[in-house]
């Protein structure tokens, strides 16, 4: 979309009087044949489409390699780059940008209606995409590394762990038995936690005490308990709803919520990289070293 609007901005901007005014004192921007002017746009076109479609083929190769011999839980870690996602946009950006400059060519004999401001930018565009492949060779065969998809799960499990296990030491609060209201999960799925800040303030105000009943990771099935109210019987319906509203509860896991699904996704790697078929010691240290760190930072920190 950024593309298509830049594209009918520079168009517009090369039939205006001012773009006129400076490609009448700059001749080097003037193409007065429309023919040169498609030739050069649509081997453009061909030579960008070719490197989007290489760059996609080798991050799909990369991708299936990654998940046979890994895991294909990590694949999150890598399709969800940031910078892929920004140099394959661009290529994209790019292609969009030639076609509709290709379609406002028009064969006259001034060169005033064939946009050559527009021509000379896609130009630019050009050298940049040809530099970004470059560096996106060179980033992605480092990003498939074992050990630096070891060490971002490793760091995300961390990060997790440390906004959420905050306290050196634990006690569990004791809640006299009395009178209690269990509520049932409306459907079925992951248990992801709950919104804290407004939990927080919906029990403050009502005065509840809550306990979920399962801890974040685990599937929880429809109609069985979810959460206990310990503190009262029966509350309004209306209030029932607001307290489920805040429980979340997907299909998929995430480390950012759960950051036990770390440990299970450096316990996958480890054990695929001992199986037969892989047989890659190396690979097996490196994640139980991960492992390690992240267990010893567990044990000291709660809840």
């Amino acid at each position: 979309m950024v593309f298509l609007l830049l594209s009918l901005f520079t168009v517009q901007f090369d039939y205006s009087d001012t773009g006129k005014a400076i490609k009448a004192g700059a001749h080097w921007l003037t193409l007065k044949d429309a023919s040169t002017a498609r030739s050069i746009i649509s081997t453009i076109t061909g030579g960008i489409i070719s490197l989007t479609v290489f760059s996609f083929s080798m991050v799909m190769i990369l991708l299936n390699q990654a998940a046979s011999q890994m895991s294909n839980r990590i694949l999150e870690k890598l399709i969800g780059n940031r910078f892929q996602q920004i140099v394959l946009g661009f290529y994209i950006g790019t292609i969009v940008f030639a076609l509709f400059l290709l379609s406002t060519i028009r064969d006259i004999d001034s060169g005033v209606y064939v946009p050559a401001i527009s021509t000379y930018l896609l130009i630019a565009f050009t050298v940049v995409d040809i530099f970004l492949f470059i560096y996106f060779l060179h980033y992605v065969t480092q990003s498939v590394k074992y050990e630096t998809i070891i060490h971002k799960i490793f760091t995300d499990t961390q990060k997790s762990m440390e906004k959420k296990c905050v306290l050196q030491n634990f006690s569990t609060s004791s809640h006299e038995q009395g009178l209690s209201l269990s509520l049932n999960a409306q459907n079925s799925g992951i248990y992801q936690g709950f919104m804290e800040k407004p939990m927080r303030s919906l029990c403050k105000r009502e005065d509840l005490l809550i306990r979920m009943e399962w801890p974040v990771g685990k599937l929880v099935i429809k109609d069985t308990p979810l959460l206990t109210i310990l503190n009262k019987e029966t509350i309004p319906e209306d209030l029932q709803k607001e307290i489920m509203g805040m429980v979340n509860i997907h299909g998929g896991q995430d480390i950012d919520v759960n950051y036990y699904y770390g440990f299970r996704q450096l316990m996958e790697v480890a054990v695929k990289a001992l199986s037969p078929g892989i047989n890659d010691p190396g690979t097996a240290i490196l994640s139980l070293q991960a492992l390690g760190h992240l267990l010893k930072y567990r044990s000291e920190n709660h809840p």
